[in-house]
């Protein structure tokens, strides 16, 4: 097979760690069996033939990467090769996270359990109402003032109930007789109605939705790119030895022109990595759109400048958001989005089985004893 070709966004290092098996991926793929994992390895294959990039590598490359579990656009996006795939993680062992918290992801997804029991012990976006079976369920009185017209006007978010993905997000601006509907959907990007009809407009998804109040971000993340909430993603793991809560990565989300009205890394936004030690900001890398392929000091539509900035309050978020974990013990694993305002932070919703090529597209997961010891213990590497 010929050598994979290195990207932009190659990370270096090609030394994969002392106690992880050579070529260790094709070896758990082997071996996978059980219900849940064999259902799951079906849904990487859907995905591998469906993946894009898959016309533009060799026969050779694709089995290869096939046999070791990620998808095509992997060369792509981690400039893969043959000495550094085995520090990635790959899209079947991303896939197999789901697996993690057992029964208790069901907190994660569904956003109304996810608000009662998160809601406890940190500030979440509130509940306005949610829409399903082609009706509206009031959450509060505010709904009922909202489409009477009887609200002088705020801005709201709705989106899928359940899932993530950040798809079918509504941005939603009323006044006391219309509301202006902003949305990443390619069709109807911007509509305007009357409050009257907002709630049969929220009623024809073809999915639950829930419509939650607009957080306003603070200063730090509005400067990176004003038009989007700009949000954090930080994955936290419950340590296999000393069983407390520990960040293992962070990524600063930025949106871009792309992916306006969201800052979505799948639709064209940026992700700078976070230094764990000190909160500042890596370049910024792009997985999909006409900022892929290179890495951003600065913001490529605005010229605003993203290396070298730090988080503010770095080590008080880290300790919060170990905290929470701390109040939640039967959870395991989880990639906590984050809205940043100067009080602090929010916690928007939490992922079981996080996304993660915006961690991987600035330096592989694996190349982390702690995290490697912590997927050995849950059987998602090999021993």
């Amino acid at each position: 097979m010929n050598e994979f070709a290195i990207t932009a966004c190659d990370p270096g290092g090609s030394a994969p760690l002392p106690d992880l098996p050579e070529d260790h991926h094709r070896h758990f793929m082997a071996n996978l069996s059980g219900v849940e994992r064999l259902s799951l390895l079906k849904r990487f294959t859907l995905d591998f033939h469906a993946d894009p990039d898959l016309g533009k590598i060799s026969e050779e490359q694709a089995e290869f990467l096939y046999e070791r579990g990620f998808l095509p656009e992997k060369i792509r996006l981690y400039g893969l090769n043959r000495d550094n795939i085995d520090l990635y993680l790959s899209d079947v062992q991303r896939w197999l996270t789901r697996l993690v918290n057992g029964p208790y992801s069901i907190v994660f997804n569904n956003k109304v359990l996810f608000t009662q029991v998160f809601g406890r012990y940190c500030r979440v976006p509130g509940i306005i109402a949610i829409f399903r079976n082609g009706r509206a369920i009031p959450y509060c009185e505010l709904w009922d003032r909202i489409i009477s017209g009887q609200d002088s006007g705020r801005m709201m978010v709705a989106k899928p109930l359940g899932g993530g993905g950040g798809g079918s997000v509504y941005f939603i601006r009323t006044d006391r007789h219309h509301a202006v509907i902003e949305t990443n959907d390619e069709e109807g990007a911007r509509v305007v109605v009357k409050v009257s009809e907002l709630a049969e407009v929220l009623a024809a998804q073809e999915v639950p939705f829930i419509l939650n109040d607009y957080i306003q971000q603070g200063d730090f993340t509005q400067a990176l790119f004003p038009l989007t909430v700009n949000t954090l993603r930080v994955l936290v793991i419950r340590h296999p030895v000393t069983r407390k809560g520990q960040v293992i990565r962070a990524v600063q989300r930025i949106g871009t022109s792309e992916s306006y009205p969201i800052d979505n890394f799948s639709l064209g936004g940026l992700s700078a990595e976070i230094n764990l030690a000190n909160g500042e900001l890596s370049h910024a890398v792009a997985a999909e759109g006409k900022h892929a392929g290179k890495r951003w000091e600065s913001h490529p539509d605005t010229g605003e400048k993203i290396s070298e900035k730090r988080v503010p309050h770095w080590e008080d978020i880290k300790e919060d958001i170990c905290r929470l974990f701390e109040n939640l013990p039967y959870i395991k694993y989880c990639g906590f989005d984050l809205i940043i305002d100067d009080d602090g932070f929010i916690v928007l919703e939490g992922n079981s089985y996080s996304q993660v090529r915006l961690f991987q597209m600035s330096s592989p997961l694996l190349d982390n004893q702690v995290l490697v010891d912590f997927y050995k213990s849950e059987g998602l590497l090999v021993t």
